[in-house]
């Protein structure tokens, strides 16, 4: 089978309370195949929502909402979902996604989105792994807490930090610290920068979302 290729957006909607013109310029300029979403509305009510913005960017709602605690993964039509898996606790909620590309290549994707002290971090993190079951060849690339917090050092048990060579994204206009990205396990990711105005306009990106988002190309063998 050829190699394939996927771009993957992590990005920060903050409840969706910015620019809506800003934030569907982001979803437009970066044509993410994949978009992991973190801090998307809890409310039940606010569910349209979420399937108003993926349909104006031409993408699909694979799994997210309330039930997930502010995390959401939108899928372009060239990922087809064959199974999603939804976690809510009390650190916080993760949605989980398993994808096929129209090439036939297979891969996970998701959305860790915690909260609350260390232990509630940690446990959550813990409980998302244990949903994504054994270690395999899978490639997997999960939006969630970086090592050095009680969260991203629970992830790191069994992921890696696809660009490690990224500079602060938190806040959007003048960043300095980076306590979010990208993880991978069995994954090859290149860093992508981001294009045009979204790249070139932190004033664009401040009022989206409180961080840079993170964009890459996955390589799907």
């Amino acid at each position: 089978m050829t190699a394939a290729t996927v771009r993957v957006l992590a990005l920060d909607v903050d409840r969706l309370r910015g620019s809506r013109p800003g934030l569907l310029r982001v979803l437009r300029d970066t044509a993410p195949d994949v978009a992991l979403l973190s801090h998307v509305p809890v409310h039940p009510l606010s569910r349209h929502r979420l399937g108003a913005l993926a349909s104006d960017v031409g993408l699909l709602v694979a799994v997210g909402g309330p039930e997930t605690a502010g995390a959401a993964v939108l899928v372009s039509l060239r990922a087809e979902p064959t199974a999603t898996q939804t976690y809510r606790g009390g650190g916080g909620g993760a949605a989980l996604a398993e994808l096929r590309l129209t090439a036939g290549q297979r891969f996970r994707v998701g959305v860790v989105d915690t909260r609350g002290d260390d232990e509630a971090r940690a446990t959550a993190a813990g409980d998302v792994l244990a949903l994504l079951g054994p270690g395999d060849d899978t490639p997997t690339v999960l939006a969630g807490d970086l090592p050095g917090s009680a969260g991203g050092d629970v992830l790191a048990r069994r992921l890696a930090d696809l660009t490690p060579g990224t500079g602060a994204t938190t806040p959007a206009d003048r960043p300095r610290v980076r306590p979010r990205g990208l993880l991978g396990g069995a994954a090859t990711a290149r860093p992508l920068d981001l294009p045009g105005a979204v790249g070139a306009r932190p004033d664009l990106l401040s009022r989206v979302t409180p961080s840079r988002p993170d964009l890459v190309e996955l390589v799907l063998p």
